[in-house]
């Protein structure tokens, strides 16, 4: 599994520089944030609220920057 989100990550990341929006880019950012969060900080073994609220914190703050990018 953590070759599989390395691999995610690194898609992810030449996405963000190949499509140059900053918009897009954040975006990205933030389903980067989620992978390394899940994977990576083992959120998916926590309690099921830690995880959830990860994962709309998360939300949120890429929601936030991103329309604040526009």
């Amino acid at each position: 599994m953590t070759f599989v989100t390395w691999f995610a990550l690194m898609a992810l990341a030449i996405g963000a520089v190949a499509i140059g929006r900053v918009d897009v880019a954040l975006l990205l950012a933030g389903c980067k944030a989620l992978l390394v969060g899940l994977q990576f900080m083992e959120l998916r073994d926590a309690a099921r609220l830690h995880a959830a609220a990860f994962v709309l914190w998360a939300g949120l703050v890429t929601a936030v920057l991103v329309l604040l990018s526009r």
